[in-house]
């Protein structure tokens, strides 16, 4: 339980809207379960995401016994060891940016935090070898169904696409039973269990769904935004005379 109240905590004292104005200028959405809108199994009506309480977040740490115990000013572990985070990021402005925002929000709660840097390519082998204690990863869905990102803390996708390593009986169960399901009522109140779950457990925190914006010069020719595929440029032309003129 104690280990549940420090993510816990965490999740509560990050500020998402801070996040979602200084990183994302506004190109983001504050997210609200597992599902993102315009995705089968998304619910309008549901938030299990943790509010930004700073001062909820302390009482919680105060509860479970992650007080400072030296007078140094930072808290430590219930069993008196000293507690220090350990982010890992990558070395890019925008994570730079990010990572800021982490380290003074867990300093108003008195956390301290250490930040790996690696590139990316790295930080997937080692996430997904489990030597990441602390990590924000995002994901694109490539398939018009909630599975997509409900899969993500399958127990049995640890080592694969489960970089948190969450391992809970029940989510299972209720994964397994959602994939011999249709789109409907029945499957979606499969999924709102499991977002109440995560919300419950906090394996992960979380923060938002981004906006994408896509510009195109007058004379680009047959794009079309696809939801899923990242990648159209073999289908995409070019009106050679108007670019000529302009």
């Amino acid at each position: 339980n104690d280990r549940i109240a420090l993510r816990r905590a965490l999740a509560m004292a990050f500020n998402t809207p801070e996040l979602i104005s200084v990183v994302y200028q506004g190109q983001a959405l504050a997210a609200t379960q597992l599902i993102p809108p315009n995705v089968p199994g998304h619910d309008d009506a549901l938030n299990v995401a943790a509010r930004y309480d700073p001062a909820a977040a302390r009482a919680l740490l105060d509860k479970f016994g992650y007080v400072d115990r030296n007078g140094d000013g930072w808290r430590d572990m219930p069993d008196g060891k000293p507690l220090t985070l350990t982010m890992a990021s990558t070395p890019t402005a925008r994570d730079r940016e990010i990572d800021e925002i982490w380290q003074k929000n867990l300093k108003a709660i008195g956390i301290r935090v250490e930040f790996i840097k690696q590139k990316w390519p790295d930080l997937l082998k080692m996430g997904k070898a489990g030597q990441l204690q602390f990590w924000r990863i995002g994901w694109i869905n490539a398939y018009a169904e909630g599975d997509a990102f409900v899969q993500l803390l399958y127990g049995k996708n640890i080592g694969q696409t489960n970089y948190s390593r969450f391992d809970l009986p029940a989510y299972d169960t209720l994964y397994r039973q959602s994939r011999m399901l249709p789109d409907g009522a029945e499957r979606n109140k499969l999924y709102r269990r499991m977002s109440e779950l995560v919300a419950a457990y906090n394996p992960w925190a979380l923060h938002v769904y981004p906006v994408e914006t896509t510009l195109l010069q007058p004379w680009v020719r047959g794009y079309k935004k696809h939801a899923y595929w990242e990648h159209p440029w073999l289908y995409i032309g070019v009106d050679n005379a108007q670019l000529a003129a302009r």
